[in-house]
């Protein structure tokens, strides 16, 4: 049963990946769908129908493991090694409150979850002392847009790469702490776990989700910005969209190279790729131009963006939801007595 739960979140990444799969057709070789639907449909649907789960089911099975390291990129907005990290120092800190921080061992009073702001919006936070919580403030954007241009200092610079450096192994053994509770948890039984079950196989197909609604929309904006062949020169479009194209090209083709130079198998440059080859895709559009169709418009537009962000902000928020779940039902399982076995010796 497992088997087939996977090949059906499998297949359903897939089937989201023929929207945007096929606008991109359409826009590089306009008569293809004109062509090739006739000359298909109503000639064997069985076999037809194969074909398309086949296809939805290998095109799910690249995007799965890839849509993982993406929504994980240090790049992110929000990636997910510092969702998991906020989690843990928001529930330690309850703990901490009623004086049960023992619960979570492996972890330690003196763990550092600092180190887990890791994210672009954490330069802008600070911890509040009286409530213990942190929040935006003016003093804070301006140490944190001035941190951004001092780096600049090669003596700033190498103390800043020092710091990141001690922060990346705190990062490390934060997660991998969780990662152990996280392999005891499951591993109590199909009955105790099938909870964990149902919100990871939600979470493989939001990242899937995720990455489509993103591949989606960059599409949409770049055919939005294309010019119709046959109007007249549009540069009020086609600047903008080279602009666009040149300056996401140039930041896949930094931050990728510096992840190449300093190679981690459990990171490579899902961002940075997928943003290389779908800018290099629309800057082909915005020079050659495209052909007139119903949903070039800022309309389509805007619909990506809510599928992109509704998809976005469903996965972030399971993903706090199962953090939340495997945390504490570590900690009732430490405060849980054990059973006495009794012994069979007389």
């Amino acid at each position: 049963m497992d088997v087939f739960k996977l090949a059906f979140e499998t297949t359903m990444v897939g089937v989201l990946a023929f929207l945007w799969l096929g606008i991109a057709v359409d826009l590089v070789y306009p008569p293809f769908f004109a062509q090739l639907v006739p000359k298909v449909v109503g000639k064997n649907d069985a076999l037809l129908g194969v074909a398309v789960l086949s296809l939805a089911y290998c095109i799910g099975s690249a995007i799965i493991p890839i849509s993982s390291q993406l929504v994980n990129d240090e790049h992110w907005p929000v990636p997910e090694d510092a969702i998991r990290c906020l989690v843990l120092e928001d529930l330690s800190d309850q703990l901490d409150g009623i004086g049960r921080i023992d619960l979570l061992k492996p972890y330690e009073t003196g763990d550092d979850f600092n180190a887990c702001h890791r994210t672009f919006f954490e330069r802008f936070r600070e911890k509040d002392p009286e409530t213990n919580r942190r929040r935006v403030t003016w003093n804070k954007i301006r140490s944190g847009l001035r941190a951004m241009f001092e780096h600049r200092d090669p003596a700033r610079r190498a103390e800043y790469k020092k710091t990141e450096i001690e922060n990346d192994k705190k990062v490390g053994n934060i997660l991998t702490k969780f990662q152990l509770m996280e392999t005891q948890i499951l591993n109590q039984g199909s009955d105790k776990t099938e909870r964990f079950r149902q919100l990871h196989e939600r979470i493989v197909v939001l990242r899937g989700a995720v990455f489509n609604g993103f591949s989606f929309l960059l599409i949409c904006v770049f055919a939005w910005l294309a010019p119709v062949n046959g109007n007249a020169f549009p540069w009020k479009k086609r600047v903008p969209g080279t602009v666009l194209a040149v300056l996401l090209t140039a930041f896949s083709a930094v931050n990728g190279f510096a992840d190449l130079t300093h190679f981690n198998i459990s990171d490579i440059p899902a961002l940075e790729g997928l943003l290389a080859v779908i800018t290099i895709f629309g800057g082909i559009l915005v020079y050659y131009g495209v052909k007139a169709r119903p949903y070039l418009g800022k309309r389509i537009v805007l619909v990506a963006a809510f599928f992109a962000a509704l998809s976005y902000g469903g996965w972030m928020w399971s993903e706090v939801i199962y953090d939340q779940q495997v945390i504490s039902s570590y900690a009732v399982m430490q405060n849980a007595p054990k059973l006495e076995v009794p012994s069979l010796t007389p």
